[in-house]
């Protein structure tokens, strides 16, 4: 027998090997992408509770707007609890808010109006000046103005206390006390008439 060429050889091989990268390609399903988690909308984060002044510590997330109050229009909002004043305007926003230092038990919380304004006021008896009074409401027993002013001077010109105390109930009398460019904004804010709403304390 004569000997099968090399050439002829090799192309038999090659038609009787079996194509099994292309049978593989055929037999095994494509592999699909994963799919991608969709991303649910979180729900926006509830802004945390205030928690109220003490004698030694200032409210906490103090609120932008004081989300307690029920009146309607323009007023000064006087939380007791969070001893923080509001200014709004007649479309309900939010003019400036501050921190004032009063008494948690004065004025009795309700709605009363501003029916008395002074820049200049003096407490003979305890010889003391304050500036920018604004007067809303009185005292049960002694009828004794209340109001909001500038923190208070000796007749020698000095304060009874520092800013650094604002937003503490440490208040003597029924007044609220604040800063004194403060005073000045609300003096400026509240007119004769003006709503003033005092809130109580949560536990009062």
């Amino acid at each position: 027998m004569r000997p099968v060429p090399a050439c002829l050889a090799l192309a038999c091989a090659l038609l009787l090997t079996p194509a099994t990268s292309a049978l593989a390609s055929e037999s095994e399903p494509a592999s699909s992408p994963s799919p991608t988690a969709s991303s649910s909308p979180t729900a926006a984060a509830k802004p945390p509770a205030p928690v109220e002044a003490t004698r030694t510590t200032k409210a906490r997330n103090v609120p932008a707007y004081p989300t307690r109050s029920r009146e309607r229009g323009k007023r000064v909002v006087y939380d007791k609890a969070l001893m923080t004043i509001w200014l709004i305007d007649d479309r309900e926003q939010v003019v400036a808010r501050f921190p004032v230092v009063g008494r948690p038990d004065r004025p009795a919380a309700g709605v009363y109006r501003v029916y008395s304004k002074s820049e200049a006021s003096a407490n003979p008896i305890q010889k003391l000046t304050f500036k920018n009074m604004v007067r809303f409401a009185r005292g049960e027993s002694t009828g004794a103005a209340i109001g909001f002013h500038d923190i208070p001077r000796t007749y020698d010109g000095r304060p009874i206390h520092g800013e650094n105390v604002l937003g503490l109930p440490l208040g003597a009398g029924g007044c609220v006390r604040m800063a004194t460019d403060a005073s000045e904004v609300v003096y400026a804010f509240a007119r004769l008439g003006t709503t003033v709403e005092v809130l109580a304390p949560a536990k009062a």
